[in-house]
């Protein structure tokens, strides 16, 4: 019944998967749990090689780097049941009736879980971001559930997933921004609940800002077909209105080291955070 999905890139997720399994035990269903490597290094892959001992559970090995996007299409093609549920690697559930509580929701929508974060040392903005910005209740993420919708955590029936599909033309970065919009387009209805997985995130401070960079810049070409998702680009647009992109990205370019001086320490300003994108996307737009 139901198809438990992990992208994995250089990232060992025993424990993760483990626990999934003995869960997924417990519910007396029918289900597996497949892997899809993104062509990890070596030593990655053979620490989750292990996992193929556990009955339904499957580690398939791409020879290539796809990307997330990529890799989501293929193990919803690679799925055998109804029903997927497709989590991050870095993800740990909060709940011991974590899987009850999302087949309590099986029908013909898209279940969102949502996510929370632990607090990790050396990671100040990231966890800043994620608490205040990103981990939003239930509540919230429904008064826009396609606009807020987030692939590190969510069910899906197979049949509407294969209709669906993510863009594989976004490598890394708001391809979960681009999936919602063609749900939305799609007519599937969205639902968010109270079913939250730790986000685990390892990535201190110099390599989120690299990972926002990498972001933002999937974002050219896309300032229109995204406007009403990503709130960045209705920033930019506005700014373009008023023909201040060259200004925009003079300024960022002028205060740069400021801003990363700021973001990289004790007391990261969320607003510097917000110009920083902004900035960026400016000097790229015009680059």
């Amino acid at each position: 019944m139901l198809s438990i999905l992990i992208p994995v890139y250089n990232i060992n997720c025993v424990s993760l998967v483990k626990k999934l399994h003995e869960m997924a035990l417990l519910t007396k269903i029918p289900f597996e749990i497949l892997l899809a490597d993104d062509a990890s290094c070596e030593e990655v892959r053979e620490e989750n090689r292990v996992l193929n001992v556990l009955k339904g559970c499957h580690v398939l090995e791409l020879e290539e780097n796809h990307g997330p996007a990529f890799v989501r299409n293929y193990l919803g093609e690679q799925a055998c049941y109804p029903y997927l549920l497709f989590l991050d690697t870095d993800t740990r559930p909060v709940e011991a009736e974590f899987l009850s509580t999302y087949l309590n929701h099986v029908g013909e929508h898209v279940v969102c879980g949502g996510f929370s974060y632990k607090k990790v040392e050396g990671a100040v903005l990231r966890y800043k971001y994620g608490m205040q910005v990103e981990a939003q209740p239930a509540t919230e993420r429904n008064k826009q559930p396609y606009q807020r919708f987030i692939s590190m955590n969510f069910l899906i029936p197979r049949e509407i997933f294969l209709s669906v599909r993510f863009d594989e033309t976004f490598h890394l970065g708001y391809e979960d921004t681009a999936f919602g919009r063609r749900l939305e387009a799609a007519g599937v209805p969205v639902l968010h609940i109270e079913n939250p997985v730790w986000h685990l995130v390892e990535e201190d401070t110099s390599a989120f800002l690299a990972k926002t960079r990498r972001s933002v810049k999937n974002l050219l070409g896309y300032e229109q077909e995204l406007l009403p998702y990503v709130r960045l680009l209705r920033w930019y647009n506005g700014v373009k209105r008023f023909h201040a992109v060259a200004l925009t990205a003079f300024i960022f370019r002028m205060s740069e080291s400021l801003l990363e001086k700021n973001l990289t320490g004790k007391h990261p300003s969320l607003r510097l955070f917000a110009f920083y994108k902004l900035g960026y996307f400016c000097r790229l737009s015009i680059s």
